[in-house]
């Protein structure tokens, strides 16, 4: 603001108030002029005016304060500017990690989950039935919904699925299996879901347990057991298995296989006959898709092993069929008395340990494939005749090991047609494996077999898992009868 000297007195004349008004307009003016200026400059970021080296004085005459003033607010409003811009440039820099704007609310769910919990396990859910249904890619044209169904009404359930589903998705991404606050919360809800569950159907109490049953075997723990066991005495207190639902029927059997293939514990719910069933018929009204039905742990309807080749590349169908029959007369010949051969009728150049050790087909995948099959019955080979002690003995290790990266490169689509091919395959890697890396991904494959199209072909799966536990008693007992010597 201009300063007016008044040399008449306090009084000013006509022509001092005009030329005050005059100077006092001006002044507003050019203060209009430059707060329209700074706005353009503002809505342009990208033409910043140059901040305003405070180092260099600039020679102020005595008539120009007002200018100057002007000049230091413009100078001013630059370096807010430019200071604005670099925290554009830099979202990093100065983040605070207390800072909770734009998280999710720090709320509860209506069954008392927090938040938080309940949208990661809705997240998790998505990824562990996509999981799940990734299987049917081995059975081509059958799909069914999977048997996993999340029940969001209780806590309860809500943290025994968060641990189901983590543990399956990290086991097979080589994690840590260990969750001590989850585990913590899932116990507590569960004990109180129990005690107060006498008025709810079975199905409705037994369904956490059991799910808390399968969290546990994934990881190995020994309170598989015992919450398995607690499945076992609320069924049979309750009126018996045949009073639930035929889904819950069916994830109670399953697990109680997969429970005595992991812990070596005694079936509840399923029975063995004395020896394995070496050929099954299938019912006419069988839920199947364009799959062979038969392994070398089974023969189902009157399959043989040529049919396998219909789903694999021409390069390995001789081979192919060659490898499958001679782990087929392996399993066959623990059972009948007979020194287990690896001779195949037809082939008479077929030699197992080639193919086992060297790739020799030209496609990568497809010769994978086969060597995977070859480890197998090599694997199978050397623990029925005792060159092994047990599936697990060191002279296999390399063997499962070969076998584990082999799977995990292939992936799914490679076995389409062969399910349960694919489930004996990852038996005998589960069995053989040494470390819990590799039983970690071995056992979620069969997990992930069981609980997709195994549940609904359950007739053919449980029988191949039953033949595997025979198969497992035989080397035991045989274990056990070479100490006592």
């Amino acid at each position: 603001m201009s300063v007016f000297v008044n040399y008449d007195g306090p009084n000013l004349g006509k022509s001092q108030k005009r030329m005050v008004r005059s100077q006092a307009m001006i002044s507003v003016r050019d203060q209009q002029r430059q707060a329209k200026k700074i706005a353009d400059v503002a809505a342009l970021p990208r033409q910043l005016l140059p901040t305003r080296d405070s180092s260099t004085k600039t020679p102020v005459a005595p008539n120009t304060g007002q200018k100057r003033a002007q000049l230091l607010l413009a100078g001013k409003q630059n370096q807010i500017l430019l200071a604005r811009r670099q925290q554009k440039l830099n979202p990093w820099e100065k983040l605070n990690p207390w800072d909770m704007r734009g998280a999710p609310p720090q709320s509860t769910h209506m069954t008392g989950v927090p938040a938080r919990t309940f949208q990661d396990y809705l997240s998790r859910c998505g990824s562990y039935s996509s999981y799940l249904d990734e299987a049917f890619i081995l059975v081509p044209g059958f799909r069914q919904p999977s048997y996993f169904r999340p029940d969001l009404s209780k806590a309860a359930c809500i943290y025994i699925g968060w641990l189901l589903t983590a543990s399956v998705l990290d086991a097979l991404s080589g994690k840590e299996v260990a969750y001590p606050w989850y585990e913590y919360q899932a116990v507590k809800e569960l004990k109180g879901f129990v005690e107060s569950g006498g008025t709810m159907e079975v199905y409705e109490v037994v369904y956490p347990v059991i799910i808390l049953g399968i969290f546990e075997l994934v990881r190995f723990s020994p309170h598989a057991a015992t919450h398995l066991a607690a499945v076992e005495n609320i069924i049979k207190s309750r009126g018996g298995l045949s009073t639930m639902p035929e889904v819950m029927q069916h994830l109670v059997i399953m697990t109680d296989m997969l429970e005595c293939i992991c812990l070596n514990t005694p079936l509840a719910f399923n029975e063995l006959g004395p020896n394995p069933v070496v050929r099954l018929n299938t019912p006419e009204d069988f839920p199947s898709g364009d799959q062979l039905r038969s392994c070398p742990l089974l023969l189902c309807d009157e399959e043989d092993f040529s049919f396998a080749a219909q789903y694999v590349e021409p390069d390995i169908r001789t081979d192919l069929i060659s490898v499958l029959g001679a782990a087929s007369n392996t399993f066959l010949a623990l059972f009948e008395s007979k020194t287990p051969t690896l001779e195949n009728s037809g082939e008479s150049d077929f030699d197992l340990d080639v193919i086992a050790d060297v790739t020799t087909v030209s496609t990568k995948v497809s010769g994978l494939f086969l060597q995977t099959c070859a480890l197998a019955t090599r694997i199978t080979h050397r623990t029925t005749t005792g060159e092994a002690n047990a599936f697990d003995d060191p002279i296999n290790h390399m063997d499962a090991k070969t076998m584990y990266y082999n799977l995990r490169f292939m992936g799914l689509k490679v076995w389409a047609g062969l399910p349960y091919v694919y489930v004996w395959v990852n038996l005998v890697g589960f069995a053989a494996a040494r470390d819990d890396k590799m039983r970690m991904y071995f056992f979620p494959e069969l997990v992930r077999s069981a609980y997709s199209y195994g549940c609904y072909q359950l007739l053919v799966f449980r029988t191949v898992l039953g033949n595997f536990i025979h198969l497992q008693n035989a080397i035991r007992a045989r274990k056990t009868r070479l100490k006592l010597v």
